[in-house]
């Protein structure tokens, strides 16, 4: 115990040598003062993951991008993606021009050639399991499988049999290794994979434990990634719950959640953080229930959170056209509220999301101790009470 708080206060003095910057956190119950912890640190043992929820560039998108070009729905955000590791989308629409689709209400698909804005925007993983992937059958998903290797973005979540669709794309990122796994738990269920058919990954609960206790010592962080809930839905249902606590349990660092096209709270269990559903990114819709949404900067260390921050996006398309865009203001401001709440009994009531979008790990849980106080105060040139002066 002494030396995992010798080590967080030597990170701390560290850092707060080394980083300027301004970020918002309570200290010492006194009003909000700014503190910024740098947008990477990869170093050594961590990570850094963007993730975003649904994009989906059929539909309404396509006329568009054929006047302004495959980057175009990335130009707001590139720079948000590009500051991380690795960044990771939901990818809910096949890169195809063939295929029979299948008899459903609504059937999206993209040219295959505007595939190459994503990692343009910075995307490096995507993953196929959700309720579109499959909306052109076995034909739409090699077209896309094969846009998508020809420009170097990872994909999970579906394949061309039960043990393809099951295996999670591993990135490679300066001597660490991170595994994608991507599951759907959405209908159409004619969409998952099997034995000898090609579909989506389903997380069987035994399947689930094994193939991230399999993958455990392989690598050196595992994020899971789940298409589940009802659309329009704020609240998680309590199988979304016990998923994310059971992909936890068995070895995942960060759950990341998507499909109700709004998002819902997060939740830090065992300091891992879960994002039940990240809402909407760039989707060819013009639905006035997919108004906001954030991107989630996290940063894993192999204790598990460090931090996070949610970065506040407009996704009204009858704003911003199909390019998200970060805001700042009231509108951040109403964004990171609604956020708050919906977190909230998510965690007992307390509240692990500051004004600004920061989320800390455990080792922070020492907000009001003298150490952490006196380094961030100090660096802020801001003058200590003087009861705190001395104090252990």
């Amino acid at each position: 115990m002494l030396e995992v708080l010798s080590l967080r206060i030597l990170f701390v003095l560290a850092f707060v040598c080394c980083n300027p910057g301004l970020f918002f956190f309570p200290l010492n119950g006194q009003s909000q003062r700014s503190f910024q912890f740098p947008d990477i640190l990869a170093v050594g043992s961590h990570v850094t993951i963007a993730a975003v929820g649904d994009v989906m560039l059929g539909s309404w998108v396509s006329p568009i991008l054929e006047i302004k070009g495959a980057f175009y729905p990335f130009t707001q955000t590139r720079k948000h993606l590009r500051s991380t590791d690795i960044a990771i989308a939901n990818l809910e629409a096949p890169f195809t021009l063939v295929g029979e689709p299948f008899e459903k209400k609504f059937n999206f698909k993209v040219p295959p050639k505007f595939a190459r804005g994503l990692p343009d925007g910075g995307i490096k993983v995507v993953t196929l399991a959700n309720n579109h992937i499959m909306d052109y059958g076995e034909t739409g998903l090699i077209s896309t499988m094969a846009a998508l290797d020809n420009i170097g973005v990872k994909h999970s979540g579906a394949g061309m049999n039960f043990i393809e669709a099951h295996k999670p794309a591993v990135v490679a990122i300066d001597g660490r290794s991170v595994a994608f796994f991507g599951y759907s738990m959405t209908f159409p269920t004619e969409f998952y994979a099997k034995e000898d058919s090609s579909g989506t990954a389903y997380p069987e609960p035994e399947i689930l434990t094994s193939m991230l206790a399999a993958w455990r010592d392989s690598v050196d962080f595992i994020v899971t990634s789940f298409h589940w809930s009802a659309e329009k839905r704020e609240a998680p249902k309590d199988y979304q719950i016990f998923f994310a606590h059971l992909a936890i349990d068995s070895g995942s660092d960060l759950v990341l959640g998507h499909h109700p096209h709004v998002l819902q709270g997060l939740e830090i269990y065992k300091n891992k953080l879960i994002a039940y559903s990240l809402g909407n990114f760039a989707f060819g819709s013009y639905s006035q229930y997919a108004r906001d949404s954030i991107i989630l900067k996290v940063h894993l260390s192999q204790d598990g959170l460090l931090f996070g921050q949610c970065v506040p996006i407009n996704v009204d398309n009858s704003e911003v056209e199909f390019q998200p865009q970060p805001v700042s203001g009231e509108r951040a401001a109403a964004i990171i509220s609604k956020l708050q709440k919906l977190s909230l009994p998510l965690n007992g009531e307390k509240n692990i999301l500051s004004d600004s979008g920061l989320i800390l790990g455990d080792w922070a849980n020492f907000y009001d101790d003298w150490l952490l106080s006196t380094t961030t105060m100090s660096y802020l040139n801001v003058a200590l009470p003087d009861s705190s002066i001395g104090r252990p």
